[in-house]
């Protein structure tokens, strides 16, 4: 799984749901984390602690600790990235692999080289609670 680009929000779960030896970041990746929330009555944001606590409790240990360290999951968003990142994940040096010339390869080959790459839209992940 390659990590390349915002993955924010609920995107964040791949972090408990996939093995950590299947996860790369590149230098672009960016991690943001945020308490869960739900709409309250009055149609506002309002944090959802068990859900917040569900969320935290399937992070890897590093990664609770470096919420930790920042107070916790609130509604405001906090971000993780560049050395502190790499320094948890195996970089994948996705934009050295892009610009080096490849020799041509058979669909076959190419099928079994295919990597999972989460890079989704920006618009999609990163709303957070008013």
């Amino acid at each position: 799984m390659i990590i390349d680009g915002l993955c924010a929000s609920a995107c964040t779960i791949v972090l408990g749901a996939v093995p950590h030896d299947r996860i790369c970041v590149t230098s672009h990746a960016n991690l943001g984390f945020h308490a869960a929330w739900d709409f309250g009555a009055n149609g506002r944001t309002i944090t959802n602690r068990e859900a917040t606590q569900m969320l935290y409790s399937m992070y890897p240990s590093p990664i609770r600790r470096w919420i930790a360290q920042r107070g916790g999951l609130r509604p405001q968003m906090i971000f993780l990235r560049g050395k502190q990142l790499m320094s948890m994940y195996r970089p994948c040096y996705l934009d050295a692999q892009a610009s080096a010339p490849r020799p041509s390869l058979s669909r076959r080959d190419r099928d079994s080289r295919r990597h999972e790459l989460i890079n989704p839209a920006p618009a999609v992940l990163a709303r957070e609670p008013d």
